[in-house]
């Protein structure tokens, strides 16, 4: 130490040659300064010499060495390579001004974090491992996709890995049937995890690490009732059994794990603090007896760990360097890091985002079951759920999802977020790519009769673009016909004399409007597009349109915010659905199932069932854009979210 600070009042080369002469000299038989592993020795002579860990650093420190310093050269590029130095190095440069350190001049160098989003705490690239680990309970919602997502980034933009671990330690709640779906819904909103595990994999090393506790005296077997273990948990005191001696607790721990009725009435409990401000720190519960067979283990097992005993120990054995977790979490981040420190594992970092809600939206999976089972949708994928599943099929664009979780990543705020914002969002990304087609209520519309326009024998076509703006995306053809439909909505009050604008074919004058319904017009080759005040979406008159059917959607609940004591039964919204039928261009019957188009004026859609005959028509679901009202005037029959 004082060697090194002798070495302060030199210039970095005065310095930098010193302790090559001193290295040299002092590591000819060996690889550390002191011993056989890296020491504070080390550490500080490193400094000595501006901790070079990054490539720039080490490439100017290396430059500056004598000639035939080998053991210097080794010695400092071992350092400068050392994992916990250059995470020390990237844990300074984040702390003092936001940057991210270079070490690897192999690797593609980091693109920007996107909007929302923060650097990792310690994340260097090509090291960091983060972990998506639910449990197959149910079907994944909205606010899982956030946490997927989230880790996904991370280890994307890091060049590191995504685990998909399965949590699968209750028996009482999973089943094969969730698990499966949680793959699928993860391909659905392109996430492909680099390797997927399984808690219950893990079980017998569980297991030990238990153990191990309970013969070091940090843990003991409780048969306290449930409701009085709450309440001496909230009154700070202690359990009976708390100084229980290992050997008995051992043996009860054995007498849990066997299955037997005796060992069923007792808990593993971590033996931390009972007069802890933390509750989560008052001795918690680690492990269970279930008899329930498991859907991958059968009834090998009795007991299981809780999450709050298996989570940070496979978290630290598959390599998690950072562990992100909600804010619900904040209070058990002390009893995750106190569980590690307690079995000598390495010590993952916590890292906390907020969790998602929306308004008019409920995400517990008791309450979506409930849904289901009352027939009130379809089923996990009903367009009006807040499952994965149901906003994809209700026509969410993933890049778009992407942008809005990411937007709120950083944040640890808990808020309820707004349906329209989401969909807004989403317009942003569907409405660069989505084509344009036309389509009339099958029911409520009114025939025009353009005197001059082409025979339905003519076969009148006219090429368009897909888009207006985007020409690129390439065309398709309109039939003209001389009758045509157009909206009853949009031939209120026109007049004789007046001229309309028919989308993508021209101007017409009105010359006959009949009091009993029905129009006559003449089209108008030169007329003035900027002159007329309608300009309507019609289709053809002619045999091969297209049967479409509009579906439109609400919320299922009519509260924006539920609080506690709140029945979201009695506020369930009685009308959810409503579908239309409509008369649209051929062009439609090609369209494939999950397409999402533009019906103009109408609004966005995604293709739920492709145009298979007149019998099956196309099935188009109403995908919101964030507006109160559509673009064009042509409500629907619900609110427009």
């Amino acid at each position: 130490m004082d060697y090194a600070a002798s070495l302060s009042l030199l210039d970095e080369a005065q310095a930098l040659k010193a302790v090559a002469m001193t290295l040299q000299h002092a590591l000819e038989r060996q690889t550390y300064l002191v011993g056989h592993t890296i020491s504070l020795a080390d550490i500080v002579l490193f400094s000595v010499i501006g901790f070079p860990t990054q490539v720039a650093d080490l490439k100017f420190a290396l430059e500056g060495l004598p000639e035939h310093a080998s053991a210097a050269h080794r010695w400092i590029s071992m350092m400068a390579a050392h994992p916990a130095l250059q995470e020390a190095t990237q844990l300074c440069l984040g702390i003092t001004n936001n940057q991210e350190g270079i070490f690897d001049d192999i690797r593609p160098v980091m693109e920007p974090t996107v909007p929302g989003m923060n650097p990792l705490e310690g994340g260097i690239a090509g090291r960091v491992v983060t972990r998506f680990p639910p449990e197959p309970s149910g079907y994944l919602h909205i606010g899982h996709a956030k946490a997927a997502l989230l880790n996904d980034y991370y280890a994307r933009r890091y060049q590191g890995h995504l685990i998909l671990r399965f949590d699968d330690t209750n028996p009482s709640k999973e089943k094969e049937e969730f698990q499966e779906s949680i793959v699928v819904d993860l391909q659905k909103i392109e996430i492909k995890p680099d390797l997927v595990t399984y808690t219950s994999d893990y079980l017998e090393t569980i297991l030990g690490y238990a153990k191990q506790m309970i013969r070091e005296g940090l843990a003991f077997m409780d048969d306290t009732p449930q409701e009085q273990m709450k309440t001496e948990r909230a009154s700070r005191q202690d359990s009976k059994h708390r100084n229980q001696s290992p050997e008995e607790a051992l043996k009860y721990f054995d007498l849990m794990c066997n299955g037997s009725k005796e060992g069923g009435e007792f808990c593993l409990r971590a033996k931390i603090d009972m007069k802890s401000n933390n509750g989560t720190m008052r001795d918690p519960v680690l492990y269970r007896q279930n008899l329930t067979p498991h859907h991958r283990s059968g009834t090998k097992y009795k007991a299981y760990p809780t999450y709050d005993l298996a989570c940070p120990i496979v978290d630290s054995i598959e390599g998690v360097t950072h562990a992100l977790r909600t804010t619900e979490y904040d209070d058990r981040n002390e009893q995750y890091q106190w569980i590690l420190k307690a079995l000598g594992l390495r010590r993952p970092r916590n890292i906390t985002f907020s969790r998602v809600n929306f308004e008019y939206t409920v995400l517990s999976k008791r309450k979506l079951t409930w849904f289901v089972d009352k027939g009130y949708v379809t089923g996990w994928d009903d367009p009006r759920f807040p499952t994965v599943r149901g906003v994809v099929r209700r026509g969410i664009n993933i890049q778009a999802l992407r942008n809005f979780m990411y937007a709120q990543g950083a944040s640890r705020n808990v808020v309820n977020m707004v349906w329209h914002s989401f969909w807004a969002s989403n317009k942003k990304e569907i409405d660069e790519k989505a084509k344009r087609f036309m389509a009339i209520d099958k029911e409520q519309h009114t025939k025009l009769v353009v005197t001059n326009g082409p025979k339905e024998g003519d076969f009148a076509f006219h090429e368009t673009t897909f888009h207006p703006k985007k020409p690129e995306m390439g065309s398709r053809v309109i039939r003209f016909a001389d009758t045509v439909l157009l909206e009853n909505v949009d031939v209120e009050g026109i007049e004789v004399g007046e001229d309309i604008v028919l989308l993508r074919w021209g101007v017409v004058r009105i010359t006959k409007v009949d009091p009993q319904g029905g129009l006559e017009g003449e089209h108008v080759p030169d007329g003035d597009f900027r002159a007329a005040k309608k300009k309507l979406s019609w289709i053809a008159d002619v045999k091969n349109n297209c049967p479409v059917v509009l579906q439109e959607f609400d919320h299922l609940v009519t509260k924006d915010k539920f609080e506690e004591g709140d029945n979201f039964e009695d506020h369930i919204n009685p009308t959810t659905m409503a579908t239309t039928d409509v008369i649209g261009d051929a062009a439609l019957t090609t369209l494939k199932e999950h397409d999402i188009i533009q019906l103009e004026r109408r609004g966005f859609y995604r293709v739920d069932k492709p145009y298979m005959g007149t019998d099956k028509p196309l099935m188009l679901i109403m995908v919101p854009d964030g507006r109160s009202k559509t673009m064009g005037g042509l409500q629907g029959k619900l609110a427009h979210h």
